[in-house]
Formats: C-alpha cells, structure tokens, sequence
C-alpha cells in the first residue's frame, strides 16, 4: 500500500520551505454537550485540548497545565503526531486563534474572538464577518509567499457543528467521530434544535453563522483571498466541511483536502462528496506504539491535521521510519 494516495498533487510537496501549516485552534460550547467529543478528560476540559494542542505543536510539550494529554482510557492527542512528523519534515509551523478560552504560552495570532456559542440555543458565531476579515488579511499576507498552505484544526465539538451546518444545507450525511462508536443519535438530536430555531435560512454564510464554529469563518477569510498559493485543508469531515463551502461562497479552485486513511475508511461517500477527487490521505500504522494503538481500531481518526504532518514528512524523506521513530519519541515524553 502507498503511504501517501489520492489527487497526484502530492507530487509537486519536495521542499519543506515551500510549505506553511497552521494550526486553527478553538473552543465551542457544543463540546461541552456530554458525549458529544473526546477530545479531552471530561467535556469541560474539552476547551483547554486546543490550548495543549497548540503548546504541543508548537513547543513539544504541555506549558500552561501540568498534564497528560490523553483520554481516561489513555488515548493521546494527534498533536502529538503532527509534533513528532513536523520536527521530522522541518516545516514552518503558525498557531492562530481560532476562539481560544485561554492563551496558549507559545507564540501565536491572537483574536480574542472567544468560544463559538452552541447553535441549537443561540447563534454560534457572533463575530462571524470579523473571523472572515481575520482569515483574509493573514491570507493576504501569506499568499505567494509559500507554494502550499495547510490549514489544521482543533475544535473539539467540530464534527457536530460541521454536521448542523451541512445539514441546514441540504447535506445530511453523518460526519465523523473521534470515538469508535459515533454518538450519531446526539449529534442528529442536536442538529435538529438546531435546524428548528433557526428555519430555512438564506444563504450559506447564514448557515456558517448560526451553526458554526470560527475555525470555519477564518479558513473561509483565507480561502476568499489565496490565489497564487495552493491551499489544503488538512483534516477530517470538518475540513472537507469547509473545502466544500470555501467551493460555494468563494468560488475558488486549486484546493484540497489532506486527510487520514482512517477517515477514508470510516467515511469515504462524504469525503468524496465534499471534495470529489481532490482529496489525498496518508496510511499509517500505529500498532507499535502502546497508545496510538487505538488510531488503528478506530479511535480518534483525525485531528490537528496529522495526516497531512506524517503524509509530508514521508513525502519529503521518502521513508516512513524516522517519521515513526520520532512521534514514538514525542510519545514517551508525555508517559515520564
């Protein structure tokens, strides 16, 4: 099996300075809804994952909490993924806030947009056309000056706002979990308080709006202005979510989604759907590493764009051991 598959786009990915991730990192109230995500000890630390995430990413370990980053049955973040793969490949790496509760204690865009509000209660995005004007001046500043921009999330909650917002459009497919057993009759319950506050709404920014969360809005903002550089939106059925509205309000080609074979597995008529043929993915396997075990059962599938960090690393290395080698490393720093 080919590590990295899909669109051949990756054949052009050979210097690690043509290359810029960012990291989109957030809060909604929607992952504090029991059962609704994983990403986190309980729902209410769900809101400081994207802070760990980031410091993670960004630092190699956890700066601002003393903790472990890893679920009750000892499942880690895939930051710790995108960090081991992202020191491997050596690229340049941004942390922007994408509705942060709390600074994280390493460098990064601030906005002090806050946590999105839960949809089915209120609208989510407040400052949506604010996020969108945040979005578009770094886009601005960034376009051209790499050849590839990879936009990453970490929104606990997203695949459910993700799902409400497909839903209002017309797409009622099911997005994906980060558990192995999905909570799909939460998520529906959800969508649909949802869907009935609002009614039919008028256009897509509207739908984005009330049901969404600001990853969505500043990845729209960077989307409705990179032209000269080549945009992937690296993620799950969320950002496919956003591939395929950047499609509908932007109206912008030269975009793809790098996700995880995980997530093709699980949800390949989506992902297709959203995306069509514009989409790659990088298989892994995790087997010998005691927690990452669980990525290979199920658990987790996608998350801070760790399929695009290992996919790169591969594609610029050519070999897939150091790139495990490392993220074992980074692993067993968090066990000590």
């Amino acid at each position: 099996m080919e590590i990295v598959e899909g669109n051949n786009v990756y054949n052009k990915i050979t210097d690690r300075h043509d290359i810029l991730y960012i990291l989109l990192g957030g809060t909604t109230q929607v992952s504090t809804i029991p059962g609704i995500s994983a990403a986190g000890a309980s729902p209410e630390l769900t809101k400081l994952t994207p802070v760990l995430d980031s410091e993670i990413i960004s630092a190699g370990k956890c700066i601002s909490y003393d903790v472990v980053p890893m679920t009750e049955e000892g499942i880690p973040t895939p930051s710790i993924i995108t960090r081991g793969a992202n020191e491997i490949s050596g690229i340049n790496t941004l942390i922007m806030d994408a509705g942060f509760i709390q600074d994280p204690a390493v460098p990064f865009i601030k906005t002090s947009l806050g946590s999105a509000g839960d949809g089915s209660k209120e609208k989510a995005l407040q400052f949506y056309e604010r996020a969108k004007a945040y979005g578009s001046y770094l886009g601005n500043l960034l376009d051209g000056k790499y050849k590839f921009i990879f936009l990453a999330e970490s929104v606990p909650g997203g695949t459910t706002t993700a799902h409400t917002v497909l839903s209002s459009i017309g797409i009622g497919e099911m997005t994906s979990s980060s558990m192995k057993n999905s909570p799909d009759a939460i998520k529906e319950s959800f969508t649909a308080r949802a869907l009935e506050r609002t009614g039919k709404l008028p256009g897509y920014n509207d739908s984005v709006a009330e049901f969404g969360d600001y990853m969505m809005a500043i990845s729209l903002g960077i989307g409705s202005v990179i032209n000269k550089s080549t945009l992937f939106y690296a993620g799950g059925t969320q950002m496919a979510t956003v591939f395929y509205l950047d499609r509908l309000i932007n109206g912008n080609n030269n975009r793809y989604v790098f996700t995880t074979g995980y997530i093709m597995k699980d949800k390949e008529k989506l992902m297709r759907k959203l995306a069509g043929q514009s989409v790659l993915y990088a298989n892994m396997n995790f087997s010998g590493i005691t927690g990452l075990k669980y990525y290979d059962e199920g658990y987790v599938k996608e998350g801070t764009g760790f399929g695009a960090a290992f996919g790169i690393s591969y594609l610029l290395g050519g070999n897939t051991a150091p790139v495990y080698s490392n993220i074992k490393k980074v692993y067993r720093s968090f066990l000590k």
